[in-house]
């Protein structure tokens, strides 16, 4: 198969994924949060890298997951949901 390329699926799209990293990195604080987002960023980093994905396709998938992360926080800072 030489000459064909893996694009992996969109992680950024990946919602849950990015809902779960972003919740649990408000839950834990600064420092803890900032850990939590970056160990998850490694982790889905490793699992293309073992899935063959050229790694430029990784870099931009990972910067996509954190900003999706990112914005997923703030949209959580910043537009809090009503409760009752």
């Amino acid at each position: 198969m030489s000459g064909c390329q893996i694009i992996p699926y969109p992680a950024a799209r990946r919602h849950h994924l990015v809902s779960s990293i972003a919740r649990r990195s408000l839950e834990l604080g600064v420092v803890a949060g900032e850990r939590h987002i970056t160990r998850s960023l490694e982790l889905q980093a490793k699992v293309l890298r073992r899935k063959s994905v050229a790694q430029h396709l990784i870099v931009r998938e990972t910067r996509a997951l954190e900003s999706a992360v990112r914005a997923q926080m703030w949209n959580a800072v910043l537009l809090p949901r009503e409760e009752g």
